[in-house]
C-alpha cells in the first residue's frame, strides 16, 4: 500500500514508549512496476477495510491474506533466526515487529497480528511446547473429566497473555495512520480440538471419540474455552485491535447437524459477549460448507469462506445481511503472474453479490509462496476491483 515505485526504501519504525527500533525490512519496486493500491496518503487512515467488514461503499476491494506474516518472507525469517517461535510471541516487540512487516512489504489493507491461538490456552492450565516441524502441542491433554475440572478460566484476562495487549497497543500506535490492526483468537472448537488430541492431527481421533463419548464433559470444556475466549477478545479490543477474528480451522471435523448443536452455540455466545466493544467481527469456519445458512445469522459482521467452495453459492447462501472474506485458492501463487491476475478477476466477480468484499486467500499463504507473486496478488486485486467501481 504504502510504496515507493521509484526507489529502494528502508522504513523504520520506532516504538513509543519501549526505545526498539521496528526495522521492517526495505520496501522494494521498480521504477517500472505498475502502482500499487488507490489507497489514501500514510497521512491519513486507510479504512478500506472496516468499511467492506461493514458493507459500507469502497473505493476499492481491501485485501488482506492469513498468515500475511510468515515464514515465506525473508524478514520474516531473519527476525526469528535468532530466537525461536513462542519467544517471539512472547516478546512484544518482536510480534509487533513481524505484524507489520506485510503492511510496508505488500501494501496489504489491515494487518493480522501475529500470535497463535494455542497460547490462549495456557493461562487455562495447558502445558504448550513448539517444534518447528509439528507445530505447536500439549503436554497435558485433556482426556476426562477431571482434567477439565482442574482447567480454570482467568478473572483477569492480562494473567498470563500480557504480551499479546503490549505488543497490540504497539501495533495500534504504528499503524494509527495507516490500515487496521486484526485481533484474533481460535474459535472453541477448535481450541477444544488441540486441547483433547494434543496437538496438531490429521484426523483428530482423540478429540472426536471425547465428543460423543462423553458429552457433558465435552459441554463444560467448550463453556470454559468460549468463557475465556470472549475476555480476551474484548482485552484485545480494549488494546487497540480495530476488528477481531475467530478462526475454526477444524470446524470440518464433525457434519452440519452437529456442528450446529455442539459448536456454533458457542461461537453466538463469544460473539454476542464481543459485539459491544463495537468493533467488526470475523468469523472462519473452516469446511463448514453445509451450515452458512446458520452460519450467516451467529451475529459475525464479516464470514470468511474457504477455497472448498465457490465464493458465488456461498454469497447467495449468506445473503444480504453479512460481509464475505475469501477465497483464492492459496496455492495459484505459485502460476505465472498472468494467471494470478485472472484468479484475481474470477474471486471479484463471484462476490459481486456480497453485502462487501474482503479479498483473501481460502486459507494461509503457503510457506514457500514466491514474494513476488504475493505482492503481485494484492496489486491486482487493487486494481482490478477499482477499475470496477469507475
Amino acid at each position: 500500500m504504502y510504496r515507493d515505485h521509484s526507489s529502494t526504501m528502508d522504513r523504520r519504525h520506532f516504538v513509543q514508549g519501549v526505545g526498539a527500533a521496528l526495522a521492517l525490512g526495505p520496501t522494494m519496486a521498480s521504477a517500472g512496476e505498475a502502482a500499487s493500491s488507490p489507497a489514501s496518503s500514510p497521512s491519513r487512515r486507510n479504512d478500506t477495510f472496516l468499511r467492506a467488514c461493514r458493507g459500507e461503499p469502497v473505493d476499492y476491494t481491501p485485501i488482506w491474506m492469513m498468515r500475511q506474516a510468515g515464514r515465506y518472507l525473508p524478514q520474516y525469517q531473519k527476525v526469528l533466526a535468532s530466537t525461536d517461535f513462542l519467544t517471539g510471541v512472547r516478546t512484544p516487540e518482536i510480534a509487533a515487529e513481524i505484524t507489520i512487516q506485510p503492511v510496508d512489504i505488500l501494501g496489504v489493507d489491515a494487518a493480522i497480528f501475529y500470535s497463535d491461538i494455542t497460547t490462549t490456552a495456557v493461562p487455562m492450565g495447558m502445558d504448550l511446547r513448539y517444534s518447528d516441524k509439528t507445530g505447536p502441542a500439549f503436554e497435558n491433554p485433556v482426556r476426562s473429566k477431571a482434567d477439565v475440572d482442574r482447567l480454570v478460566v482467568p478473572d483477569d484476562p492480562a494473567e498470563g497473555l500480557g504480551f499479546v495487549y503490549e505488543a497490540q497497543r504497539i501495533c495500534a500506535r504504528e499503524l494509527a495512520n495507516r490500515v487496521p490492526l486484526i485481533g484474533f483468537a481460535g474459535a472453541p472448537f477448535t481450541m477444544c480440538a488441540y486441547m483433547v488430541e494434543g496437538g496438531s492431527s490429521h484426523s483428530f481421533i482423540e478429540f472426536r471419540r471425547f465428543i460423543f463419548s462423553a458429552p457433558e464433559v465435552f459441554a463444560t470444556l467448550m463453556d470454559k474455552v468460549a468463557r475465556h475466549t470472549a475476555k480476551y477478545l474484548k482485552a484485545q479490543a480494549a488494546a487497540g485491535a480495530d476488528a477481531l477474528m475467530l478462526f475454526d480451522s477444524n470446524a470440518g471435523l464433525v457434519g452440519p447437524r452437529d456442528f450446529e448443536t455442539l459448536n456454533l452455540p458457542y461461537v453466538r455466545q463469544i460473539i454476542a459477549e464481543v459485539k459491544p466493544t463495537g468493533v467488526p467481527i470475523l468469523y472462519f469456519g473452516m469446511g463448514a460448507h453445509g451450515s452458512l445458512a446458520a452460519i450467516r445469522n451467529c451475529g459475525a459482521d464479516v464470514i470468511g469462506i474457504d477455497y472448498g467452495m465457490r465464493l458465488d453459492d456461498a454469497v447467495a447462501q449468506l445473503g444480504p445481511g453479512v460481509s464475505v472474506q475469501g477465497n483464492a485458492e492459496p496455492y495459484c501463487l505459485y502460476q505465472a503472474p498472468g494467471d494470478i491476475r485472472n484468479r484475481v478477476a474470477e474471486t471479484l466477480q463471484a462476490a459481486k453479490g456480497a453485502r462487501g468484499h474482503i479479498f483473501n486467500l481460502g486459507h494461509g499463504v503457503p510457506r514457500f509462496a514466491p514474494v513476488d507473486n504475493v505482492r503481485a496478488m494484492v496489486d491486482f486485486v487493487h486494481e482490478l476491483s477499482a477499475a470496477r467501481k469507475t
